[in-house]
C-alpha cells in the first residue's frame, strides 16, 4: 500500500513514532477510521502504514478502495478529539482542567516535570485510573483562585494531600485567602510573587510556579523560615526540581 503513496502530504516522523509506540504497547484500537485507496494512489493512511512498518506489529483496520483522488482535501480537516473530550465522554466534569492537572501530576510523579511532552487521550485516561483522587482536588471550590494556573493549584493540592490532607487544605486556603499571614511566612511571600506575576507581562512558566508552591509547602512543613522565594533554573548551579515532603 505504501508503494501507492506517490502524492501525499509530508510524512510527520513524530506522528509515526507515536502510532508505532501505541501499536507496540497494544493500545491500538479499531475505531472505524479507514485506509483509503483509489486503485493507483494511497489517499489516506500513510502514517498508520508507516507505523506498522516501523513497529513490526500488524494492526486491524478497515480499507476502502475506489475513492476518487480529488477527495484528499476533505480528509483530516475536522476538529481533533482532545483529552478533555475523551474524559467528557466518560462522564467526567471540569474536563479541561482535569486533563491538564492529570498531565501535570503524571509528569511530576514520573520525574518528567521539566520535559516538554504531551500525552495521548489514552494516557490521560490511564493517569486518571492511577490518580483517581485528582478529581477531588480539581472539583474542590476551595482550590479556585486567579493567582495561579488552575492545573498547578489542583496538582499541588493533590500532591500535598497525599502527605497530609488537612495541612494541604489549610495551605491552599491561606494562599487563596491570605488572611492573618505575617511577612516572614513563606505563604505570604508566595502570594506576593503570584500577585506580581499576575500583573506582569512576562509570565512565569507553570513549572516554575509549581516549584515555588512546593518549596513553600516544604518550608511550612519543616518550620523553616524563607529569606527569599526563588527557584534557580540557570547559572552554574541550577536547582533540581523540588520534591514535596
Amino acid at each position: 500500500m505504501l508503494d501507492l503513496n506517490t502524492h501525499n502530504r509530508p510524512l510527520r516522523k513524530s506522528h509515526v513514532e507515536h502510532l508505532s509506540r501505541e501499536m507496540k504497547l497494544g493500545r491500538w484500537k479499531v475505531n472505524g477510521d479507514t485506509i483509503c485507496l483509489n486503485g493507483s494512489r494511497l489517499i489516506d493512511g500513510q502514517h498508520r502504514l508507516a507505523a506498522c512498518v516501523e513497529s513490526g506489529c500488524s494492526f486491524e483496520t478497515l480499507v476502502v478502495s475506489g475513492v476518487d483522488s480529488d477527495v484528499f482535501d476533505t480528509k483530516d480537516v475536522g476538529k481533533k478529539r482532545t483529552a478533555s473530550d475523551t474524559l467528557s465522554v466518560r462522564g467526567e466534569i471540569n474536563t479541561a482542567l482535569l486533563a491538564a492537572t492529570l498531565a501535570l501530576v503524571e509528569r511530576y510523579m514520573t520525574g518528567r516535570i521539566l520535559s516538554k511532552i504531551s500525552f495521548t487521550n489514552i494516557e490521560v485516561e490511564q493517569a486518571l485510573n492511577k490518580y483517581p483522587r485528582v478529581r477531588e482536588s480539581v472539583h474542590g471550590s476551595k482550590n479556585r483562585t486567579r493567582l495561579a494556573p488552575g492545573s498547578v493549584v489542583a496538582a499541588c493540592h493533590y500532591l500535598f494531600s497525599q502527605i497530609d490532607a488537612d495541612q494541604a487544605d489549610q495551605f491552599m486556603a491561606d494562599i487563596i485567602g491570605g488572611h492573618n499571614l505575617s511577612p516572614d511566612d513563606g505563604v505570604y511571600m508566595l502570594r506576593e510573587r503570584l500577585m506580581n506575576n499576575a500583573i506582569s507581562k512576562a509570565k512565569l512558566k507553570q513549572e516554575y510556579i509549581m516549584a515555588l508552591f512546593i518549596k513553600t509547602w516544604n518550608a511550612r512543613r519543616t518550620g523553616k523560615m524563607l529569606r527569599q522565594l526563588i527557584y534557580r533554573t540557570e547559572g552554574k548551579t541550577p536547582e533540581q526540581f523540588p520534591i514535596a515532603q
